[in-house]
């Protein structure tokens, strides 16, 4: 059966790289001229392409408030919606899989939900334990309802599988993220050794780790330049754990700037799904240090691309910078091996999402 519309369920429309994701998919839809009806708030339609086949509900309501309520206000809205709209329209869950698978089995909707992390590490470093495991064990009775369940990393894929009867739901499509491989000319300081971190500033991404590393290293390397890009509620604590060796700066969307300028990439997270960022780093030719969560040896090739640290060890990472500092050649000739391999995550994969929901 084929399906020339979709429902798209994304409640909090929000900055960073899973929204990217999102934008990027719904266009590969749009040009494809299926029609979308995107269930967010605080989303825009300036950030699609032009096209009436585009709907978005919740839009125009700019309420910045919880997640908990924009779940609860974006479920309402579907609900509502579902109750009015007999087709059998597919349903993609980008977020907050739960409502959405429920509301799909209500009214007899394919539901097809997007896992962009990584459950078992998702659960263990929660700052709410009490939460975490309660929605663990919803995921494992829900999600086992889905149609299909896209994970983005081989990590969350073999995780997810754990936790699914029917194995044969869960498929891996990597992100839809770049859309060339561009060789680059740098302009970076002979004198400073420039370390970047970049991300949100919240417990998850585990910045406290560089910011430790990067106190104790700047005792003994004078030329270290660390910078760590972002915004978040921990922005506070953060800079007061730092020795003032540190420059902090807002996020921004342009980040090729700061990779252009940068010797190393670090990424210290506790679990992400498929981190972007470093996707970036590899695109930039920065080679990068990254904790050992999901979608990290996707990116690196194993170890081959890039250097992997055990999540939340100091001392480990301390080492490994040290090492890159004195050992750069062969740092540069990882990040090219990674670089050779990233058409794993061309924009070209919005295909697989096309085929899988919309040509069967």
């Amino acid at each position: 059966m084929t399906f020339k519309k979709i429902i798209i369920f994304y409640p909090s429309f929000e900055r960073g790289g899973a929204t990217n994701i999102l934008i990027t998919i719904i266009n590969f839809f749009l040009k494809k001229n299926v029609d979308v009806t995107l269930f967010s708030f605080n989303a825009d339609y300036s950030f699609f392409t032009k096209s009436k086949n585009i709907r978005i509900i919740g839009s125009k309501t700019k309420i910045k408030s919880s997640r908990w309520l924009l779940n609860f206000l974006a479920t309402y809205y579907l609900l509502k919606f579902l109750i009015l709209n007999i087709d059998r329209i597919p349903i993609i869950s980008f977020q907050s899989h739960i409502p959405a698978i429920i509301l799909a089995k209500l009214f007899n909707k394919k539901i097809y939900i997007r896992n962009s992390e990584e459950i078992f590490g998702a659960t263990r470093y929660s700052d709410n334990k009490f939460n975490a495991i309660l929605v663990f064990f919803l995921k494992i009775i829900f999600y086992n309802l889905a149609d299909k369940i896209i994970a983005i990393s081989i990590k969350s894929k073999n995780s997810l599988k754990k936790i699914i009867l029917k194995k044969s739901k869960v498929i891996l499509i990597y992100n839809p993220y770049l859309i060339n491989n561009k060789k680059f000319k740098f302009k970076k300081s002979k004198k400073k050794f420039n370390i970047l971190c970049i991300g949100r500033l919240t417990s998850q991404k585990n910045f406290k780790l560089v910011i430790g590393a990067i106190n104790y290293l700047s005792l003994i390397y004078s030329n270290i330049n660390f910078t760590l890009v972002g915004s978040g509620p921990l922005k506070r604590t953060l800079k007061s754990q730092s020795d003032g060796n540190i420059k902090f700066l807002n996020w921004t969307k342009n980040v090729k700037k700061h990779f252009m300028q940068s010797h190393l990439f670090i990424l210290p997270s506790y679990y992400e799904g498929l981190p972007n960022a470093l996707i970036e780093a590899t695109y930039y030719s920065v080679p990068s240090i990254a904790t050992d969560c999901s979608g990290v040896r996707d990116i690196l090739i194993g170890n081959k691309g890039g250097y992997i640290v055990p999540i939340d060890e100091l001392n480990k990472l301390k080492r490994k910078i040290s090492f890159v500092i004195n050992n750069y050649a062969n740092a540069k000739k990882k990040v090219l091996y990674a670089k050779k391999r990233l058409t794993n995550f061309n924009v070209s994969n919005c295909k697989y999402f096309y085929k899988l929901i919309i040509k069967k």
